[in-house]
C-alpha cells in the first residue's frame, strides 16, 4: 500500500476539521514544557518543521532542535527520526505529521494526525501518551509502531511492552504481539499477530547512494541518468523516481535503473515490492548485482534461507564469486550467519573482483568490518585505511576506521575521525554507535548514551550498538534497560554468543544468580558463533569467564565445567577465571601471567562495577583487616591505587603498598613480625600487535621471638631476623592475528636473610641466606578452525646459599641449579570429540657444595661435599581425550607425564582435557605420571553431578643418600606475588579440596575417586556436597608403606552459600578431614575432625564501603575459634 499524500489531498481539509479538530485542540491546550523538546537526527529526502503557535511551515535539517509543540513531517519518499527529550526514539515513515505536545524528561505528550511512525520508549516507567483522531494511546514501555490512515483509523502493534489504547467508546490493553485498531466513532479492538516484527521491517538504515551503481559513477553520465542522480542528491526522490519510471518504460532501462528504483522503493518502506522488482529484474536482464542486491534486502526481512536459496541460484549462473556484488552479498550472509572464517573468503573475493575505486572502497569497507568482528584490529585498520584512502569522503568509511580505531584503544585517533565522518553525514548510524563506544571508552556513559540511541533510532539493527548501549545504561544504573539493550541485540544477531555473556555479568553483579547462570549457560551453546573476545575487559577474577556466576554461587565443580568447556588459550579471561581455581600456587601463577600476557591492561580493571568493557578512569583503595587465630593477632593495611590511561599509548597501572604486623597470644611461643611491602605493575599496548607488562615486589621483613628462641643445641635466637625480597617480571606478546599469539617472559628474582644465634660456649653466629633465581620463558600458540597448536621453551637458572660464620668456623652450602624444557602440544576436534596430544623434554642439572672452613684463614677444614644429580632429558608425553554432549557435559580422560619446573610458574599448560595437573603434589623439579577420568554431568537447569578417579606417582628429586635434590626456596614461596595485584570483590567461591600439607617427601602413590552435586535450591540459595576418598602412600625404600604427609584417607565438602542481592553474599561450610600425618615418618600425627567456616560479605549501596567478616572453628572441645575481619573503601 502506498503511504497516504495526506496533507495534499482535499480529504484533508475535511479530516482536520471532523476528525482532528478536538483532539489538536486538546494538544493545544497542553501546557508548553521548556527546553528542547527532540532533535532530528536523521533525515532521508525532505522534512518540514514548524514551532508552536506558527502557520507556515520550513524546512527541517539535520540536528535541529525542536520545542514543545512544534510540528514536523516528512514529505514523499522522505523519513525522519527523532530523539525526545526523555530518550524515547521515534522513526517517522514517508508523509508522517507529528506534533510534540510535550516531551519533557518527566512526561511526554505526541499527536500524530497522519501517516506512520515506529517508537521505543526508553524511559522506565514510561510516561507517555500517544493521541491520534481515533484513540488515546497511553505506553507502558516498550516499543511499537501506530499509523493513521485519512479517514482516521488507527492501528497501533506492540512488539514489548504494554499500551492501554482507548477512547470515548471503549478501551482495550495490548500486549507483545498484539495488535489493536481504532477508528473514530467506533470502540477500539484488538487481535493477535504471530509474526509482529513483519511490522516494522521498514524501520532500517536504508539511505539511496546512487553512486554505488556503476551506471551512475563518474563525471560523463547519460543526461537522464545524471538529472537522476542531480535529483537525488537534492533529496527530490519522488522527481528522480518519476524520471527512472519514465526510463523503465521507453524500453531503454538497463540493470542500474531496476536497482536505483529497488533502493527507492525499499528505504520508502516497501521492501517486499523492491524485492519483487529485482526478481522480475533478474529474470529478464540475468545482472548479478540484481540477485545480490535481492538477497540483501532478504536478509534485511529476517528471510536468511530465501537469500541463501537466491544467492545459490547467482552463483551457479554466474560460475562463482567472479562478481563483487554477489561475493560481497555471500559474504554478508556467511557473516549474519556467524560463520566468520567463510564470509571473510567472501569478502576478499570481493574486493579481488571490484571494479572501480568506489566499489573497491566498499568491498574493502566491508571487509575491514568483518575482520574487526573477529578480532583481527591490526588488519582491519591496514584494510579500512586503503578503503578511506580511495575513497575519502563516506562518512560510512570513515566511521567504520574510527570505530576499528576505538576498539585499539587509540582514543584521540578515533575522535578526530568521528569528527570527520559526522562533519560529511551527521546521520551515519555506525559513526554516530562508533561515537558512543569512544564516549563509553573515555568513561562518559551519559554521552555514550545519546550517541547510541541516535545510532539506533535510525538502524535498530546493529547489534553491536545495542551491546554498547546495554553497558551505558548499565553504567548509568539502568539495569532494567540494559537488559533490554541486550534483547534487542540478541534479536539483531541471534547466534552471537557476546550478549548473553555481558547479560550473565550484569546479572551475577546485581546478585541475581540463577538468570546468570542461564544466560551463562545461552552463551555456552552458541560458543561455536563467538566472534571475538576482544570487546570484554578482563580483571584477575576473569568476571567475563561463563563460569564466574557459577563459582561465586559456591558451586566450584560446575563452574569449572563452564569453564573448561569455554576456555580460549588466547583470551586472558579463561586464564584469569582458572588462576582462581587451581589447588596449586605453581598452577595459578602460570594462569595468572598467561592472563597478563593475554591483556596487559587487565591491572587497570576497577572493582565498583563488572568491567565490561575497558574504560579510561582510576581508581584508589584503601583497606584494613584484622585477625585473630589460635596463634597470632594480626593486622593488614593496604593503600592502592590503579587506572588505565588511552590519550597516547594505551597503558594500565597498578601501585599498591602492603603493610602487616603479627603479634603473638600470650603462651604460644611463636613469633612477631613486620612485614612492609610495595608492588607496581604497568601494561601497555605500544602498537596494535604488542602487548607488554612488568610486575614488581618488594618486601622487607623484620621478626623475633619474645623471650627469644632455644634451638636446644647450645644456640639462641634474641635478635631480629632481617629479610629482604624483590621480584621483577617483564613479559611481551606479538599478535600476528587473531588465533596466533607469541608470548615472552623475563624474570628476575633475589631473596636475603641475615640473623645471629648466640651461644654459650663459642659465641655469636652470623647466619645467612641467598636465593637469586633468573628464567626465561617463550610460547607460541596458532589455532585454525578444528585445530589447536602451540610450543614452547623455559629456561632457568637459581642459586640458594646458606652460610654461617663465628669466630673461628666459617660455613657455606649452594645449591646451583639449572633447568630448560622445550615442549609442544596439539589439540583436535572433531564433532563431539577433541583429542589432545602434549610432549615435553625436561632436563634438570643440580650441583651441590658444602664448604668447612677456618674463619680465620680461609682454609678447609674438611674436604669439600660436593654431589650432583637431576634428570636427563627425557621425553614425557601427555594424551587426552574429551567427549562433550551439551552445555556442562563432558566426559574426559588424560594420561600426564610431567616434571614439575624449579620457577615460580610456566607458560606451558596446567591441564589436559580438562584435567588439572595436580602440582600441589609436587616439589620444585619432581616427577609425576598421573592417569585419570572425570564426568562433568549437567543433570538439569539447578543440578549438576560430577565424578572422578584418578592415580598419580610422584618422585622428588634425590641425592645418592636420599636427600632432597633441591632444598625448599624461599623466593619461590614470597617472591611471586602476581595473585594480589588484581580486584578484590565479594565471592561465596568454595575451596572443594584443598591439600592441607607439605609434600617434602622423596616418593609416592596416591588414588583417589571422587563425587560431588551442585544444587541451585532456590534463586539466591545453593549447596555443594563433595567427598574424596584417597590412598596415599610413600614408596621410597627408607619410608616404604608410610603415609603421605596431609593426604587423609577421606575428605568431605558441605557448602551453602546465600546471595543476598548485590554482591552480599553469606557462606556455611563443613569441612571433614580424616586421620592423616603432617611428616614423610608419620611422627606427627593429625586427628579428624571437622571444621566449620562462617563467611558473610556485603557492601554498601554506592559499592564505596565493603565488609567482610569470617569465623573459622574445629568442631571438638576447646577449639580457639579465628576471627577475620576487613574493611575497604574505594574511591573514584
Amino acid at each position: 500500500m502506498q503511504p497516504l499524500r495526506f496533507w495534499m489531498t482535499p480529504l484533508a481539509a475535511a479530516a482536520w476539521m471532523q476528525c482532528g479538530a478536538a483532539a489538536w485542540a486538546q494538544c493545544a491546550a497542553t501546557p508548553e514544557g521548556g527546553g528542547v523538546a527532540a532533535e532530528i537526527v536523521a533525515l532521508a529526502g525532505q522534512g518540514q518543521t514548524r514551532a508552536a503557535g506558527e502557520q507556515p511551515w520550513s524546512v527541517a535539517v539535520l540536528a535541529q532542535q525542536l520545542g514543545a509543540g512544534a510540528d514536523v513531517r516528512t514529505l514523499e519518499l522522505s523519513s525522519a527520526a527523532l530523539l525526545l527529550a526523555d530518550r524515547t526514539q521515534i522513526r517517522m515513515s514517508a508523509s508522517a505529521q507529528l506534533r510534540l505536545c510535550e516531551a519533557q524528561p518527566a512526561r511526554t505528550l505526541l499527536e500524530l494526525l497522519a501517516g506512520r511512525l515506529w517508537a521505543r520508549t526508553k524511559k522506565t516507567p514510561a510516561a507517555l501518551e500517544l493521541r491520534t483522531p481515533a484513540v488515546l494511546a497511553v505506553v507502558r514501555g516498550t516499543d511499537w509502531d501506530v499509523e493513521v490512515q485519512a479517514s482516521g483509523r488507527t492501528t497501533l502493534t506492540v512488539l514489548s511492552g504494554q499500551v492501554d489504547f482507548s477512547n470515548d467508546h471503549g478501551r482495550v490493553l495490548l500486549g507483545p504481539a498484539e495488535q489493536g485498531i481504532a477508528v473514530p466513532g467506533q470502540a477500539p479492538t484488538k487481535r493477535l499477530l504471530v509474526h509482529p516484527r513483519e511490522r516494522v521491517q521498514w524501520v532500517m538504515a536504508n539511505p539511496v547512494d546512487v553512486r554505488r551503481w556503476a551506471e551512475f559513477q563518474g563525471d560523463g553520465l547519460q543526461p537522464a541518468f545524471s538529472a537522476v542522480r542531480a535529483d537525488l542528491d537534492a533529496g527530490n526522490g519522488p522527481q528522480a523516481r518519476q524520471r527512472l519510471l519514465a526510463l523503465r518504460a521507453s524500453g531503454v532501462a538497463g540493470p542500474g535503473v531496476e536497482l536505483v528504483l529497488a533502493d527507492l522503493a525499499a528505504s520508502d518502506a516497501q521492501l517486499e515490492a523492491a524485492v519483487q522488482s529485482l526478481e522480475s529484474a533478474w529474470q529478464r536482464m540475468g545482472d548479478s548485482r540484481l540477485a545480490a542486491r535481492r538477497a540483501e534486502l532478504l536478509l534485511a526481512q529476517d528471510r536468511p534461507d530465501a537469500a541463501r536459496a537466491v544467492l545459490d541460484e547467482a552463483l551457479a549462473r554466474s560460475g562463482g564469486l567472479d562478481s563483487s556484488d554477489l561475493a560481497l552479498a555471500d559474504g554478508d550472509w556467511y557473516r549474519l550467519a556467524g560463520r566468520g572464517d567463510e564470509a571473510l573468503v567472501r569478502y576478499r573475493a570481493g574486493v579481488a573482483h571490484a571494479q572501480g575505486a568506489f566499489q573497491q572502497a566498499e568491498a574493502l569497507g566491508r571487509l575491514g568490518r568483518a575482520l574487526q568482528e573477529r578480532g583481527d584490529l591490526a588488519s582491519a585498520r591496514e584494510v579500512l585505511a586503503q578503503a578511506v584512502a580511495l575513497a575519502p569522503g563516506r562518512a560510512s568509511l570513515l566511521g567504520l576506521q574510527a570505530t576499528a580505531a576505538t576498539e585499539a584503544l587509540r582514543l584521540q585517533e578515533a575522535d578526530a575521525g568521528f569528527n570527520a565522518a559526522l562533519a560529511r553525514q551527521g546521520d551515519d548510524y555506525e559513526s554516530l554507535a562508533g561515537a558512543g563506544f569512544l564516549a563509553l571508552r573515555q568513561g562518559d556513559p551519559e554521552a555514550a548514551r545519546r550517541w547510541l540511541l541516535k545510532a539506533l533510532v535510525i538502524e535498530p539493527r546493529y547489534a553491536r550498538a545495542h551491546v554498547w548501549l546495554a553497558v551505558a545504561e548499565y553504567t548509568l544504573g539502568g539495569q532494567g534497560a540494559a537488559l533490554d539493550s541486550l534483547e534487542r541485540a540478541r534479536q539483531a544477531d541471534p547466534k552471537d554468543p557476546l550478549a548473553w555473556q555481558v547479560e550473565s555479568m550484569i546479572r551475577n553483579d546485581a546478585g541475581e544468580p540463577e538468570q546468570a547462570i542461564a544466560a551463562a549457560r545461552e552463551a555456552l551453546v552458541r560458543l561455536p558463533w563467538l566472534k571475538s573476545l576482544n570487546p570484554l575487559a578482563s580483571d584477575s577474577q576473569g568476571s567475563a569467564n561463563l563460569g564466574k556466576a557459577l563459582g561465586d554461587f559456591g558451586m566450584e565443580h560446575w563452574a569449572r565445567a563452564y569453564a573448561e568447556q569455554s576456555y580460549y588459550p588466547l583470551w586472558a579471561g579463561s586464564h584469569f577465571f582458572m588462576a582462581n581455581r587451581y589447588e596449586s600456587d605453581f598452577s595459578r601463577s602460570a594462569e595468572l601471567y598467561q592472563g597478563y600476557l593475554a591483556d596487559p591492561l587487565a591491572f587497570g580493571a576497577r572493582e565498583r562495577q563488572a568491567p565490561i568493557l575497558l574504560t579510561q578512569g582510576q581508581e584508589a583503595i584503601v583497606a584494613a583487616s584484622a585477625e585473630r587465630n589460635a596463634v597470632h593477632s594480626n593486622l593488614v593495611a593496604t593503600a592502592q591505587v590503579k587506572g588505565t590511561r588511552m590519550s597516547g599509548m594505551p597503558m594500565a597501572w597498578l601501585l599498591r603498598g602492603y603493610g602487616i604486623s603479627m603479634q603473638p597470644r600470650d603462651g604460644t611461643g611463636s613469633y612477631w613480625l613486620r612485614s612492609p611491602s610495595f608492588d607496581v605493575a604497568w601494561g601497555a599496548r605500544p602498537t596494535d600487535r604488542l602487548g607488554l607488562f612488568l610486575v614488581h615486589n618488594q618486601g622487607r621483613d623484620r621478626s623475633g621471638y619474645p623471650g627469644g628462641l632455644d634451638f636446644g643445641n647450645g644456640y639462641r635466637l634474641d635478635g631480629v631476623t632481617r629479610q629482604q625480597n624483590t621480584s621483577t617480571d617483564i613479559g611481551g606478546a606479538w599478535r600476528w592475528s587473531p588465533d596466533a599469539q607469541t608470548w615472552v617472559k623475563f624474570n628476575h628474582g633475589r631473596y636475603t636473610s641475615a640473623r645471629v644465634l648466640d651461644h654459650a660456649v663459642w659465641g655469636p653466629l652470623d647466619a645467612r641466606s641467598e636465593d637469586g633465581a633468573n628464567n626465561w620463558m617463550l610460547r607460541h600458540v596458532i589455532q585454525f578452525p578444528a585445530q589447536r597448536w602451540s610450543f614452547g621453551w623455559e629456561h632457568g637458572r637459581d642459586t640458594i646459599r646458606l652460610g654461617s660464620r663465628d669466630a673461628d668456623i666459617a660455613s657455606d652450602i649452594q645449591t646451583q641449579s639449572s633447568f630448560d624444557m622445550p615442549w609442544a602440544a596439539g589439540e583436535w576436534r572433531t564433532g563431539a570429540w577433541t583429542w589432545h596430544a602434549e610432549a615435553s623434554v625436561p632436563r634438570l642439572q643440580t650441583n651441590y657444595a658444602n664448604l668447612y672452613r677456618d674463619a680465620q684463614t680461609g682454609d678447609d677444614i674438611f674436604p669439600p661435599d660436593a654431589a650432583s644429580g637431576g634428570h636427563a632429558r627425557k621425553l614425557r608425553p601427555r594424551v587426552g581425550v574429551t567427549y562433550r554432549f551439551g552445555p556442562g557435559r563432558a566426559l574426559h580422560a588424560a594420561y600426564i607425564e610431567n616434571m614439575r619446573a624449579p620457577a615460580g610458574s610456566t607458560l606451558a599448560p596446567v591441564s589436559i582435557a580438562g584435567i588439572p595437573i595436580d602440582h600441589q603434589y609436587q616439589l620444585p623439579g619432581s616427577l609425576g605420571r598421573k592417569r585419570a577420568v572425570q564426568l562433568d554431568w549437567e543433570l538439569d537447569a539447578r543440578t549438576f553431578a560430577w565424578g572422578m578417579l584418578s592415580s598419580q606417582d610422584i618422585v622428588n628429586p634425590t641425592f645418592a643418600n636420599g636427600s632432597l635434590l633441591l632444598p625448599r626456596s624461599a623466593l619461590l614461596e614470597v617472591g611471586d606475588r602476581a595473585g594480589v595485584l588484581g580486584a578484590v570483590t565479594a565471592s561465596g567461591q568454595t575451596a572443594i579440596d584443598a591439600y592441607d600439607g607439605d609434600p617434602r617427601f622423596s616418593r609416592g602413590r596416591l588414588h583417589q575417586a571422587g563425587l560431588a552435586l551442585n544444587r541451585v535450591l532456590t534463586p539466591r540459595w545453593s549447596v555443594l556436597g563433595s567427598y574424596t576418598w584417597a590412598h596415599a602412600r610413600n614408596t621410597s625404600e627408607r619410608f616404604l608403606g608410610n603415609g603421605l604427609p596431609g593426604v587423609p584417607r577421606h575428605t568431605a565438602v558441605l557448602a551453602n552459600v546465600w546471595r543476598h542481592g548485590g554482591r552480599d553474599t553469606s557462606m556455611v561450610s563443613l569441612v571433614y578431614r580424616g586421620s592423616r600425618f603432617a611428616d614423610e615418618a608419620n611422627a606427627n600425627a593429625l586427628a579428624p575432625g571437622w571444621n566449620l567456616n562462617l563467611v558473610h560479605s556485603w557492601e554498601t549501596a554506592d559499592r564505596r564501603w565493603a565488609f567482610t567478616g569470617v569465623v573459622q572453628t574445629r568442631l571438638h572441645q576447646g577449639a580457639d575459634p579465628a576471627l577475620w575481619f576487613s574493611v575497604r573503601y574505594r574511591m573514584d
